[in-house]
């Protein structure tokens, strides 16, 4: 690579690894066109950067050894801060192994659901957060393994449950639509902040606290400051938040206690377990046994012959 002292060069990349010793400290990105960069880092740009994410990097070229040219970082931004949704897509389906369907359907699947609450406190309450979450949303896993553990499994995983509200409804016309689609659209959106990223692991955050209190956190200080804090129907979505793991040794501070609750917990785990299935399913022979499932019981399930 030929490089001019003292010229920037800005590289559009994944981050393939990081690398840091007593007295160094550097990343390799590849780019869209398959080059392998070499980036030096101040030790505190290390905090910065993320394996198997992707950021547009500033560097220049700066005399290391004996006249020999580097590239020192200068600035880092996560790409999903300055890329419009269209690119952003472009560049997860060359880099990461996606959700099924595309960043931009799975967008306008969970944005549709969203314009249809009509409550204007829970419409509110939802997109204030949802917006303020939503260029990291898209790019997270559900999980650091087992269900949705993809970029993008996130918002598939609540795309999907909110694809099998309505007809609940339809056989349980009691149910509160708004709160099952405020809370299936928020009812995970602290995983942004619980598990780090693809490549991840488990924030102290995540660790100590967990999604299902800190999302709760969540909708009450943004109840309180758009002035909602003591409505009944921010008490309810915040018991369907944390009550949405169903039982205490799923990790749940509360049972579900009403019928929009309870629902959530059922359609949270529908999904989390038919998908995992249907992925084993997939590598599985017809007229064979699955291996023992972890997220089932540590179950074997039987793949039938096609007619």
């Amino acid at each position: 690579m030929d490089l001019t002292e003292n010229k920037i060069y800005t590289y559009l990349g994944k981050v393939e690894n990081i690398n840091q010793g007593m007295h160094f400290a550097n990343a390799t990105i590849v780019t869209e066109e398959g080059e392998h960069i070499n980036i030096k880092l101040d030790f505190e740009q290390v905090e910065m950067i993320g394996q198997g994410k992707i950021y547009q990097i500033n560097t220049k070229a700066v005399v290391k050894l004996e006249d020999e040219l580097v590239l020192k970082c200068v600035d880092i931004t996560p790409a999903e801060d300055i890329l419009s949704p269209e690119e952003l897509s472009h560049l997860i389906d060359h880099f990461y192994v996606y959700a099924p369907k595309s960043l931009m359907e799975i967008k306008s699947g969970i944005e549709g659901y969203l314009h249809k609450i009509k409550s204007p406190v829970l419409h509110e309450i939802t997109k204030t957060i949802y917006q303020a979450s939503e260029k990291k949303f898209y790019l997270h896993p559900a999980a650091t393994k087992f269900h949705h553990a993809y970029v993008g499994g996130l918002a598939y995983h609540t795309l999907t449950m909110l694809s099998l509200i309505d007809n609940f409804i339809e056989v349980y016309p009691y149910l509160n639509r708004d709160l099952l689609y405020a809370g299936t659209v928020l009812h995970d959106m602290s995983k942004l902040e619980e598990i780090s990223g693809v490549d991840g692991e488990y924030t102290k955050e995540g660790l100590l606290i967990g999604h299902l209190v800190m999302q709760t956190i969540t909708v009450d200080k943004t109840a309180e400051k758009l002035g909602y804090k003591d409505l009944e129907e921010v008490l309810m979505l915040k018991h369907m938040i944390i009550s949405h793991h169903g039982q205490f040794h799923f990790g749940s501070p509360k049972k579900p206690q009403t019928g929009e609750a309870l629902l959530l917990w059922f359609i949270d785990t529908i999904d989390s377990k038919m998908t995992m299935l249907g992925e084993v399913l997939e590598e599985t022979p017809e007229g064979s046994f699955t291996n023992m499932i972890s997220v089932l019981d540590r179950m074997r399930f039987y793949k039938p012959k096609k007619d």
